[in-house]
């Protein structure tokens, strides 16, 4: 297969706490503070390193030309925008080679800083599949 032709569909699975703030502070409420950030926002950043999930998934294409699958990942967008946490929530792609790939590079992404000065929490799925 012609890694040229190989492609990867992200699509946005659901952004979980980028719509709503926390209007207390972590020390009156004993939670963090919640902030917001646009789902474009978040979706434009992610379309940024496309080529870094699609090179993921590359690598491991050559080795099982027929691999395809989605993993949905949860990851904390920090008040500074920086990615903070990862956890991978589910996997039908089955290696975990590109898993770890994902997870890695996800840890090193920036995003704007969240609006209300807290983390925002935000679930992605990423689309696995080799042209045809």
């Amino acid at each position: 297969m012609d890694l040229r032709g190989a492609t990867l569909l992200l699509s946005l699975a659901a952004a979980l706490g980028c719509g709503t703030s926390g209007s207390q502070s972590q020390a009156q409420s004993g939670r963090p503070t919640r902030g917001t950030l646009d789902k474009k926002v978040i979706k434009d950043v992610i379309r940024e390193h496309h080529r870094e999930v699609r090179a993921c998934y590359e690598v491991e294409l050559v080795k099982q030309p027929d691999l395809t699958g989605r993993v949905l990942s949860q990851f904390t967008i920090s008040a500074t925008g920086n990615v903070v946490a990862v956890v991978l929530r589910d996997s039908t792609v089955g290696n975990p080679a590109i898993e770890e790939c994902l997870r890695r590079h996800l840890l090193t992404w920036t995003f704007p800083k969240p609006h209300g000065g807290g983390n925002v929490d935000v679930v992605y799925a990423f689309n696995f599949f080799p042209s045809p």
